[in-house]
């Protein structure tokens, strides 16, 4: 098997002294202050391979989301190097990377010139993405009008529109009518199965024991566990129940 994935040396530090604030606004902030840097992050070596189907699992606030977000080049490492064989398809939160002002239409039609998909196929690709959400009379709404729901499931459709070598999901199915929920997971499933290798970071992993084979813990910004699906979930549970 092919590796697809590949952390060396790998940590991101934020200002101690502001670690209560956004990691966005810290990211983005000129560092002109001597407080000393918290290391929230610290990931010496790590590798996936083609077939890997990694569930990611961690208390709030222990660093899953953050280790996703350095994984997709959203937050930048601040030492270290990130590998990866192809760019990962990302599904973080809901609208993440899609832009307030505009429309549903436009929104899909900057992501498919984005992708750089053909014109011809990427109009195929937006209506198959409007009937999957269910928004084909909201196609001129701006975006920052859609409900949070709604929000989701268009960056959901989009992100996974086309066949993801490395797909990177968290919690990205949080609500929803049970027809549309249904759909979702089923179209979900396809696309962990479908793609070369996937994060998924969940709080509820059990849903995941027929499609990952592997299981990552994370501990105050570290891979505290990293190994068989059942063996990690079993010393997940210990350690939380």
């Amino acid at each position: 098997m092919s590796t697809t994935v590949r952390f060396s040396s790998v940590k991101l530090a934020v200002p101690a002294a502001h670690i209560h604030q956004s990691f966005k606004s810290l990211l983005l902030r000129q560092r002109n202050n001597h407080a000393p840097d918290q290391v929230i992050l610290d990931v010496p070596s790590f590798e996936a391979k083609s077939g890997d189907k990694v569930c990611v699992v961690g208390r709030n606030g222990n660093g899953k989301t953050t280790f996703l977000k350095v994984l997709t080049g959203i937050y930048p490492a601040t030492s270290g190097h990130i590998w990866t064989s192809r760019k990962p398809t990302a599904v973080l939160a809901a609208g993440i990377g899609l832009e307030d002002e505009l429309s549903v239409y436009e929104n899909i039609n900057l992501a498919m010139l984005l992708k750089g998909i053909p014109a011809k196929h990427a109009a195929e690709l937006r209506d198959q993405i409007i009937e999957f959400c269910e928004l084909q009379d909201d196609t001129e709404k701006q975006f920052k009008h859609l409900s949070t729901g709604f929000r989701s499931r268009l960056a959901f459709a989009i992100a996974i529109s086309e066949k993801p070598s490395i797909l990177v999901l968290d919690e990205v199915l949080g609500g929803g009518d049970e027809f549309f929920m249904k759909k979702a997971t089923n179209k979900l499933y396809q696309t962990i199965d479908d793609a070369e290798t996937a994060f998924i970071a969940t709080h509820g992993p059990n849903e995941f024991r027929e499609i990952c084979n592997r299981f990552i813990i994370i501990e105050k910004g570290r891979i505290a566990f990293d190994g068989e699906f059942a063996e990690g979930l079993d010393l997940y549970r210990a350690k939380h129940s």
